[in-house]
């Protein structure tokens, strides 16, 4: 019987719409439920929308001319239209307005006031609409949050928080790392050990929120009501036999704005209701844009409509889960995440998958080869694929989801370098030497094999076009951890269509900015643009056949990067402008055009002797290659 794994992302507040900071933690929880599916877990994801029709909602149904229950059952809906664009898949989703919530909120309110953690009492304090927490008489700003806070006088329950301190305490002691990543531990144990006040959990009835049973005239509070659901949308209260096979959460994955309600309130009401808390709180950072928090008053909120607008799920999701480690906060810039998209997905994942593949369809007629007598470097692949697997999985195992994808980038590096080495294209010319070709592609496909599974709980759609390619049909969630071990790959497997997996971003049609060097229309260079040359003018041009055996970054340099280039019967040291688009470690072994007879230049201190051509895609250098085997230093007519 497979092991249970359940996780959740918060319950939504349905206003504002989705934006960029709902689809970062979305995409976290989605990618580790993924991860656990392949690693052979049967796992129950869970999200959902608080839709409660509270004063913000009426305010903006009236300023529409909408009814406010059916506004806030379109702004709910808008969730779910969000992760279904970008491939993110729930097993549950639970409202804060369906029965079996409501019924589970009145369930463990039961259990809590027959614990005697329940008492009446009037305060007149202030509320964060937006942590949905009460906040000390006096203060103006929420200490959670920062944001101002409203008045809130009345009758009303109180949760008796006070007296579970020391119960925390012991619990915090007995699982150091309840919350992650550490640094917000610390935060937490610093807030309980300075002492807990009581908190408000119910209010006077302004017609939203759960109802207090058998006081009509109260709510309760919206922190204890969109805590419950967590519990509602597995069972808890009418499916008994569902929320015992799923409860305790494994992971919660929130935003740093919910860290006092989900570390310090949420396991307090679960031990006053007799039941075990969570074992994992996963808090995520913060998103800037330009380098400006993201806020409704400052109008920079990126909105997860724009994202899927202009962007395939897949180039989303890994800019935002490679871009920083969970826990730490981010710059969205397009700028950003065109270069990271194109140097690491479209020019190194897609470039090795392809160009792996078409040896494959060329030399062994689309069949998988045979893979023959290891020699000293295959075994080092080899060698190199099983430390990343391993590596990979303690990352991921302790969510160090970042640190996982840095494993598989070395693993990349590795198998582009392995092809250069082995120069199958070289190969192939030898016919009494096909073996060694057959073995050499078997091994590099066997490593695109492993990278597209490494690479599916975070790239699904790419990763799926990879194993079909190879030809895989089975989707990475139902292979399981033997698809991860070497050899999976069964040689004469016809091979699917070879087709590009991620295309190079526009960051002008993304960005809805020209690049300052464009002259003409984006996507539309001009064919005429300069002046007309000579076919003798042309002939003065050098340009030759080289391959990149060496790369490093100039200090101090964003862009430059120091090349040495085999050109056959030499080799060249050149500097090249690409340090934005590509990474150094990957340059090794791809195949150059240089121009070789242009005069040395001196570029920050480094001698050039030849440049490299490139396209500029706007802005973004592209490099010019081949796709076909050409001998080293053959001149370009």
């Amino acid at each position: 019987m497979k092991p249970k794994f359940y996780l959740t992302t918060p319950l939504y507040a349905i206003d504002p719409a989705p934006d960029v900071s709902h689809v970062y933690t979305t995409v976290i929880a989605d990618a580790i439920a993924r991860y656990k599916r392949l690693s052979g877990f049967t796992v129950c994801a869970l999200t959902g929308t608080k839709d409660h029709v509270g004063p913000r909602i009426v305010r903006a149904a009236m300023e529409r001319g909408l009814d406010p229950h059916g506004l806030a059952d379109q702004l709910s809906i808008s969730f779910g239209d969000t992760w279904s664009r970008l491939g993110l898949g729930f097993d549950e989703v639970v409202r804060a307005t369906e029965t079996r919530h409501t019924t589970a909120v009145a369930e463990i309110a039961r259990r809590i006031g027959d614990s005697g953690f329940f008492y009446r009492g009037e305060s007149s304090g202030g509320h964060c609409a937006h942590c949905e927490i009460e906040v000390p008489q006096g203060a103006d700003d929420c200490p959670e949050c920062g944001r101002s806070v409203g008045p809130v006088t009345g009758e009303g329950l109180f949760f008796r928080l006070s007296a579970l301190q020391e119960k925390l305490l012991q619990f915090y002691e007995s699982n150091p790392d309840f919350v992650l990543p550490q640094a917000r531990m610390s935060e937490v144990l610093s807030f309980v050990k300075g002492g807990l006040s009581d908190i408000r959990a119910s209010r006077s009835s302004d017609g939203w929120g759960s109802p207090v049973p058998d006081e009509p005239a109260q709510r309760f509070s919206a922190w204890f009501d969109a805590l419950t659901g967590y519990l509602s949308g597995i069972g808890f209260a009418s499916d008994d036999k569902a929320f015992a096979s799923r409860w305790p959460a494994d992971v919660q994955v929130i935003g740093r704005d919910m860290l006092r309600t989900h570390a310090v309130y949420w396991p307090a009401l679960l031990i006053a209701a007799g039941l075990e808390p969570p074992r994992r709180i996963l808090v995520n950072g913060l998103w800037n844009v330009d380098g400006e928090r993201m806020s409704e008053s400052r109008g920079n909120l990126l909105s997860a409509r724009e994202l899927t607008a202009k962007l395939p799920a897949d180039c989303v999701k890994y800019f935002l889960m490679r871009e920083i480690p969970v826990g730490g906060d981010g710059d969205f810039t397009w700028e950003a995440l065109v270069a990271r998209v194109n140097a690491e997905l479209a020019n190194d994942v897609g470039n090795l998958a392809n160009r792996t593949l078409k040896m494959i369809q060329n030399y062994f007629d689309s069949r998988i080869p045979e893979a023959g007598e290891l020699e000293g470097k295959d075994e080092a692949l080899i060698r190199f694929s099983r430390e990343t697997v391993d590596l990979y999985r303690e990352s991921f195992d302790r969510l160090q989801i970042h640190k996982a994808l840095d494993n598989v980038r070395e693993l990349i590096s590795a198998a582009n370098r392995y092809v250069s080495a082995a120069e199958p294209w070289m190969l192939a010319r030898d016919v009494a030497r096909r073996g060694r070709l057959g073995g050499v592609l078997y091994n590099a496909a066997e490593t695109v094999r492993i990278l597209a599974l490494l690479l599916s709980p975070i790239v699904p759609d790419g990763s799926g076009i990879i194993l079909r390619q190879l030809g895989i049909e089975t989707p990475p969630d139902n292979l399981g951890l033997d698809s991860l071990r070497w050899g999976g790959l069964r040689p004469d497997t016809r091979i699917g269509q070879v087709e590009i997996v991620y295309r190079r971003l526009d960051l002008g049609a993304l960005s809805g900015r020209s690049h300052p060097d464009s002259t003409a229309p984006a996507g539309k260079p001009s064919a005429d643009a300069g002046e007309r040359i000579s076919i003798e003018d042309f002939a003065r041009i050098d340009m030759r056949v080289g391959r990149i055996v060496a790369a490093e970054r100039i200090a101090k340099s964003a862009k430059l990067v120091k090349l040495r280039v085999d050109l056959g019967s030499e080799e060249r040291q050149v500097v090249a402008g690409i340090g934005g688009a590509y990474d150094p470690e990957t340059l090794p072994g791809r195949m150059v055009v240089v121009v070789t007879n242009l005069k040395p230049v001196t570029l920050m201190g480094v001698e050039s002797n030849g440049m490299i051509v490139a396209a500029s895609d706007e802005g973004t250098p592209v490099l010019a290659t081949f796709s076909e085997s050409v001998s080293l230093g053959a001149r370009l007519r």
